[in-house]
């Protein structure tokens, strides 16, 4: 069935109007709900756009089993789960793209004794080669959530402590950003440039004078990322400080915020036209997702 199949939650206005795009160029598309399936399962549809698997163990299993029956999914669900703020760092050196100083700090409260794998990390060592104030982020974080500031080693102490049997622990020098963009990828596609400001959690129009030197770079970078990534669509956040030097924030977004009431509608127009064609694009192809084994549908 050549259909295009759209996971994800009820008040997503971007997948209602991506929805409501695709129906108007007459395209056969639908909104995908599961249930029981029957195994092994049957190839369905041509293209499914996800927005959901990121947060429930059997969707991700479920998208993952339409892609190795031919459906092309956006994104990839089997490279999408080897990505983590970590992973991107070491992509990064390889790739030359600037970031900011960072430690990796463990979680201690595991699913299994690792006592002896794993010591309580020296604090006093190993932050006493950063420059306070820091970030303190979970490695696999979503939006802001658990993002602190620690301005002198106590706090930074105090932080991990109350989060260290929760999550992996990133600790990161903060980048005095002259200006901060979120860009989005599309894949072959020219990426679009959102002026963000952290402090506020707001996105702002534009004329990107202030990254006039740079804007190259930052695109050059972005495509570059993505690639090995081997994303379709992806956002990216990139600080800029005073000497128009660029560094990358973060890159790990499964599922970028898509909200026309908080991004501005020119910018939120053209993300929802580019996102339309790479999925026409991959409609009318014979494309599929690239696999970890061999195997063919």
């Amino acid at each position: 069935m050549n259909e295009i199949a759209l996971l994800g939650d009820s008040d997503d206005q971007f997948l209602t109007d991506l929805f409501n795009m695709l129906k108007s160029k007459g395209y056969p598309v639908l909104i995908l709900k599961f249930a029981e399936e029957e195994m092994p399962m049957k190839y369905k549809y041509r293209v499914l756009v996800d927005r959901a698997s990121y947060c429930d163990f059997f969707l991700k299993v479920m998208v993952k089993n339409y892609s190795l029956k031919g459906t092309y999914v956006i994104n990839n669900p089997f490279t999408n789960i080897c990505d983590d703020k970590i992973t991107e760092f070491n992509i990064c050196q390889k790739l030359g793209i600037p970031y900011p100083k960072t430690i990796v700090l463990p979680k201690t409260n595991t699913e299994m004794d690792t006592r002896d794998q794993v010591n309580l990390p020296n604090l006093d060592s190993a932050l006493s080669r950063m420059r306070f104030p820091i970030i303190m982020k979970p490695h696999d974080g979503y939006a802001w959530d658990n993002v602190n500031t620690a301005n002198n080693l106590d706090e930074a102490k105090r932080i991990y402590d109350r989060q260290k049997d929760r999550m992996i622990l990133l600790a990161q020098e903060i980048i005095n950003p002259k200006t901060y963009y979120r860009v989005y990828y599309f894949r072959k596609r020219e990426p679009v440039f959102i002026r963000y400001l952290p402090s506020e959690r707001r996105y702002v129009t534009s004329d990107y004078s202030d990254i006039r030197t740079v804007m190259q770079i930052i695109r050059d970078y972005n495509i570059r990322l993505n690639t090995a990534l081997d994303y379709d669509f992806n956002a990216c956040e990139w600080a800029i400080d005073g000497n128009d030097n660029v560094f990358l924030i973060d890159a790990f977004n499964e599922t970028p915020e898509l909200d026309p009431n908080v991004i501005p509608k020119e910018y939120y127009s053209l993300i929802l036209e580019r996102f339309f064609s790479v999925i026409e694009e991959k409609f009318h192809s014979n494309e599929l997702n690239k696999w970890p084994f061999e195997y063919s549908p």
